[in-house]
């Protein structure tokens, strides 16, 4: 992401798909359970409010002198990378969870009648 404003918009864009998804879903088939559907929109409301929370960080240390700038500079590069890789790859975990969750709310009838209306 180039900044913190486009992951935001990432992080909110990809769970309000999942819930949206999920709704459209319930609406067009009657057969899906309302108590899954709830439980998962939730699960994604509340993965976009935990994860929103730990997008802002910061790097606490401060270079010692002009000489040290360099090294600084490397350092807290390294630590942001690092911070952005591991909020990710815990956010896409989260993500996989709750699609797993979709494909078990929705009934083998309705999955045939998906796989049907796609091909």
């Amino acid at each position: 992401m180039a900044n913190k404003r486009d992951l935001k918009k990432f992080i909110r864009n990809t769970c309000g798909a999942l819930a949206v998804d999920m709704i459209f879903a319930r609406e067009s088939f009657n057969q899906i359970d309302r108590k899954a559907v709830h439980d998962i929109v939730l699960d994604a409301a509340r993965l976009q409010g935990k994860t929103i929370r730990r997008v802002n960080f910061s790097y606490d240390r401060t270079p010692e002198s002009f000489d040290d700038y360099k090294a600084y500079k490397k350092a807290r590069s390294l630590y942001y990378r690092q911070a952005y890789s591991s909020l990710l790859s815990d956010f896409n975990t989260d993500v996989a969870e709750i699609v797993k969750k979709m494909n078990a709310a929705l009934p083998e009838e309705v999955r045939k009648a998906i796989k049907d209306a796609i091909s």
